[in-house]
């Protein structure tokens, strides 16, 4: 390891310790730093210079000019470190995303007391996002990220910085904020393969027909996780209630997606080939099972059946106690 990483490392656990990850983080002494900018330590050198031309002259004039510009200075440091003094920010509600793609992250932003002005976040890499905190109005800022690593949501620490009021300081701090959310493997899509069957079936589990869920059989109540296009809208409109369609499985629909069928692919293969079956299967309404080594998710045909099956997948080899993680 070199000397860039581990000094790398002993500022992720420093950092860890001082500022550790949550959900909701409220700024304070121990979680901000402050700096003179450029322009700041022009500003320092200039009344340097200043208190030595008046030493140098004894002249009153440039004594007071000095001192009550080294004033504003101490002032400006002051209000800077108070923009983000007391500012809290909250992690919100992420929906799920595939691996590689682009996901909005909101970002609450809480003031209590008093205006922050000037703000600047973002994430290391992206493009920082201007805002203010107002008191007692609490606001909601998406940042951009892209999900590259499949499993909980893992963002990173994210930078906050200002330079308000007149740019002399750069006050900053980097927080762990948990965007609880999960991102999915990215789905390939392959030709469906199906293992061989058992006792003289040509495969297990293979759909003969791809027309399940098409004969209409009656009303009845609404369940959740039902999906919107089995919702009848016209019964809605007229006042009956939230009821579905139901429909006579067809049982030639119906198929297993296993695990063993994509041997010998190496894991985060198999994991987006499977992810590819998921959608296809749930997009031509067949009643499909999920087989993983050690989980069986059994067959059906839904919304949250659908965000189980992809979240196991989203999961599998992460999960504390898993064989093959």
């Amino acid at each position: 390891m070199s000397v860039k990483q581990r000094i790398r490392q002993r500022w992720q656990r420093w950092l860890d310790r001082r500022i550790p990850p949550a959900s909701q983080v409220t700024l304070s002494h121990r979680s901000i730093f402050i700096l003179p900018t450029a322009t700041g330590a022009l500003y320092l050198l200039m009344l340097v210079v200043m208190l030595i031309t008046a030493i140098n002259y004894q002249n009153s004039l440039i004594y007071g000019l000095t001192f009550w510009l080294f004033s504003v200075g101490l002032v400006a440091m002051m209000f800077t470190f108070r923009n983000l003094s007391g500012l809290t920010l909250g992690a919100g509600h992420v929906n799920p995303v595939f691996q590689g793609d682009s996901v909005g992250l909101p970002l609450r932003l809480e003031a209590s007391r008093r205006w922050h002005e000037s703000l600047a976040i973002g994430f290391p890499g992206y493009p920082l996002s201007q805002a203010d905190a107002i008191p007692d109005k609490p606001a909601t800022l998406i940042l951009s990220y892209e999900a590259l690593q499949r499993g909980h949501l893992r963002t990173g620490r994210l930078r906050l910085e200002s330079r308000y009021p007149l740019g002399l300081f750069r006050t900053w701090t980097w927080v762990a904020l948990d965007f609880k959310g999960l991102v999915y493997p990215h789905p390939e899509y392959v030709p469906f393969q199906f293992v061989a069957g058992e006792s003289g079936e040509q495969l297990a589990g293979a759909p003969s027909l791809e027309s399940g869920q098409q004969d209409f059989q009656g009303l009845r109540q609404y369940q959740p996780g039902d999906s919107l296009k089995h919702i009848a809208w016209k019964q809605l409109a007229r006042g009956q209630g939230l009821v579905s369609k139901d429909f006579d499985h067809d049982e030639g629909a119906l198929c297993w997606l296993d695990w063993e069928a994509l041997a010998p692919a190496p894991l985060e293969v198999r994991l987006s080939r499977l992810t590819g079956w998921v959608l296809q299967a749930q997009q031509r309404n067949w009643r499909y099972g999920l087989r993983l080594p050690g989980r069986v998710i059994e067959p059906g045909n839904s919304e949250i059946h659908r965000d189980e099956c992809l979240a196991l997948l989203a999961l599998y080899g992460l999960e504390e106690g898993n064989e093959r993680g």
